[in-house]
This record gives structure tokens, C-alpha cells and sequence, in this order.
């Protein structure tokens, strides 16, 4: 469709996940509220409902979980007839997250809108342990990584969330932008006290943030938890795993995630850890929880792997770990010296202010979209 000058921009964004999904949350619905003062309006819509979203997460259920993918599949497919009416279909990740991308190619196919590919994960990597929740073995079968090429070569325009993801998508696509997984720094803030040292009456507490897709990550760093906590003892904080963590010893917590609580779930922390697997799946992980925990002025120890070298400088305003030991190490060091904690605390915030924040980013968003959109309108008034 021809946009007229001056004429507000009109954003289909497609998501498979809903709002409480960090994909969906962070790279589109955050950016609504800049983009519609900006010339847009932007109308979202997810395949999974929250209901769906929380039971796909949940063992067993397989017959349910089929029905309703199914009844949400056909409202999917109905919902896009109306596609013509935008300008611009902002597509993250897939239509569907299952099966070849029959879908996709018909949505980017010449008479309709254009469409701006986004993606935050290996995604076109073939599905690992890592990359697929215990509560779907079975699903990641159907899964068609194979298709995100398809999707790549057939947007007018690619998002990638960090540059190997990039790399990738230039292969088959020249138009592609690196936009990194960004926060709202009006909300992810530091609490307005520190967390004090440990002799002020309770214990300091280590915290990891996740989902259950990442859930092996938290388990793989028991070990070294365990080491740290007979030198130095911690309480450890978890949340988002799906199931209980359990660590021997009586050291962990295990809170419930919570939307409107997840602000106050970083604020609860001393220090953060983000532990990844030193593998081609990670290296497309856009480092997102080391940037929250940054954000909220917690000082984070991350995985020595992909992205996290570039949002961590070590030792400067964070750690980086790639053994056991360092883990150990870096942790302990944290957990003994306020300073140092206060001196990160500083740092990390610095970092998410100046390269990840959405005050940053928005911006960017918002010229892909109306170049995309302008280049459409050219086109077609050539071959008008």
C-alpha cells in the first residue's frame, strides 16, 4: 500500500509468544509507545494467549496443548486477512514455530505489505537441549529450523539482535541491521539503597533470572555455587525455571516470575550470574539478563561466551568466566568486596545507558521501518 506524505504509518507486528515472553516484551511491544509518538501505529498481535503461553511450559498435557495450538493456529490464519490495510508487517521470529514457512511465503509475497524480519536466537540452528524446554521434547521435532533462510532471503528488511546473528542473515540478505535486545532505563533502575554487606543482619544473595529453556544453565553452575557458598555463604535466588532448583545445603530460593514483579526481582539481587554453554546456540543468545542485571545496577558474572564479550568489559563493569575456577573466583570477589560490587554497580549501568537501552535503540526501529516503507512507496509508484 502507498502511503500519502505526512500520513501515519501503519505496523502489523506479528509475534508467536505474548507479551509475557521477553522476545515478544522486548524487542516490539516496548517499543509501541516511542513509535506511536513517532508517526506510527502499531497493532500487535501474538499466536499464544498467556493462558497457552504458561501450559506449553507445563509436562504433559499433550492433547490439550494440541487442541489449542490448533484453535489458535486457524484464529492466526484468519487474523491475517486483513493484512493489506498496513503499511509494514513487522514479523519477530516466525509466524508459526512449527512447520516449513508455507505462511511466511505467502506474507512476503509481492502484493503484500513489506515485511522487517526480527530475531533475537540461533533460531536457524537445529533445536539442542538448550534451545527446547523439558516439557517439549516432543515439539522440538516439528520444529523447521531450515526455514528462517526462507524468511531471511524474502523480508525486505532483517533485524538481527546481535552480529553473528547478523552474519548469518547477510548471507542471504543485504538489508540487514543489528539492533541489540534493549531496556526501558526509565524502569529497569537500580533500587534506591544498595544492597548491603552481609554482616548488616542478612545473607547476600546471588541471583540467576531465566526460563525454563535456559534452566540447564543455572544447573550446570551448581558446583561452583557450591564451592563459593563453603567460603562465603549466599543465598541463591532463582526464578523463571519452570520447576524447582534445588541445591544441597538449604542455600536456595526459588521465587515465582511475575510480570509486574520483575523489576524488583533483579533489585533483590547482590550479584548476578548468567551462565551459558560454550556452543553455536549461545553464541546467538543477545546477552539480555547480563544487560537487565546491568540496568538495575546488579553486578553480573557472565558466561565468557558470544555477545557477553562485547557487553562486558572484565573487570571493568562486570566479570566474565570460563572455568569453574574463574567462576568461583569472580564470584567470591563479589560476594566479600562492597567497593567493588559499588564500582561495577556504577559501571554496568553506564553500559546499558550508552549502547542498550531503548531510549537508544527506538530510534533505529523506527528508521528501518519507515525507510522500508518509503522504498515500498517508491517502487510502487514506479510501476504505477
Amino acid at each position: 500500500m502507498v502511503t500519502a506524505p505526512g500520513r501515519r504509518i501503519r505496523v502489523l507486528a506479528l509475534s508467536p509468544i505474548p507479551e509475557e515472553g521477553a522476545g515478544c516484551r522486548f524487542r516490539i511491544a516496548q517499543f509501541k509507545t516511542y513509535l506511536e509518538a513517532n508517526g506510527f501505529d502499531v497493532t500487535l498481535r501474538a499466536l499464544f494467549t498467556p493462558e497457552f503461553f504458561r501450559l506449553v511450559y507445563q509436562r504433559g498435557h499433550y492433547l490439550r496443548k494440541a487442541a489449542t495450538f490448533i484453535a489458535l493456529s486457524l484464529k492466526r490464519l484468519d487474523s491475517l486477512r486483513d493484512v493489506s490495510r498496513f503499511d509494514v508487517v513487522f514479523l519477530y521470529r516466525e509466524v508459526f514455530p512449527i512447520g516449513p514457512a508455507i505462511v511466511e511465503r505467502l506474507l512476503t509475497s509481492g502484493h503484500h505489505p513489506p515485511v522487517v524480519f526480527d530475531f533475537d536466537d540461533a533460531i536457524f540452528l537445529p533445536r539442542t537441549r538448550a534451545s527446547v524446554s523439558d516439557a517439549n521434547r516432543l515439539i522440538g521435532a516439528l520444529k523447521q529450523p531450515g526455514k528462517v533462510e526462507t524468511i531471511v532471503r524474502r523480508s525486505q528488511h532483517v533485524i538481527a539482535g546481535n552480529e553473528y546473528l547478523a552474519d548469518y542473515a547477510r548471507r542471504f540478505n543485504r538489508a540487514v541491521t543489528m539492533i541489540p535486545t534493549s531496556v526501558d532505563t526509565t524502569r529497569f533502575v537500580p533500587a534506591p539503597e544498595p544492597c548491603g554487606p552481609a554482616d548488616a543482619g542478612r545473607s547476600l544473595v546471588v541471583g540467576w533470572i531465566g526460563s525454563p529453556t535456559t534452566a540447564a544453565y543455572i544447573h550446570s553452575l551448581v558446583p561452583a555455587l557450591q564451592r563459593v557458598h563453603r567460603l562465603q555463604p549466599f543465598t541463591l535466588r532463582v526464578s523463571g525455571a519452570g520447576e524447582p532448583v534445588e541445591v544441597p545445603g538449604g542455600m536456595t530460593e526459588n521465587i515465582p516470575w511475575s510480570l509486574s514483579g520483575e523489576v524488583a526481582l533483579f533489585n533483590g539481587c547482590d550479584v548476578g550470574v548468567y551462565p551459558l554453554a560454550d556452543d553455536e546456540w549461545s553464541k546467538g543468545k543477545c546477552g539480555f539478563k547480563a544487560i537487565q542485571f546491568m540496568a538495575c545496577g546488579v553486578p553480573v558474572v557472565a558466561a565468557a561466551v558470544g555477545v557477553n564479550r562485547d557487553i562486558i568489559q572484565d573487570g571493568v563493569n562486570g566479570f566474565l568466566a570460563s572455568t569453574e575456577d574463574e567462576w568461583v573466583a569472580k564470584i567470591g570477589r563479589l560476594l566479600s568486596d562492597p567497593e567493588l560490587r559499588k564500582r561495577f554497580r556504577d559501571a554496568g549501568r553506564r553500559t546499558v545507558e550508552q549502547h542498550y537501552s531503548l531510549q537508544t535503540n527506538a530510534p533505529l526501529l523506527a528508521g528501518v521501518l519507515r525507510a522500508v516503507v518509503e522504498r515500498a512507496a517508491l517502487q510502487n509508484r514506479k510501476s504505477a
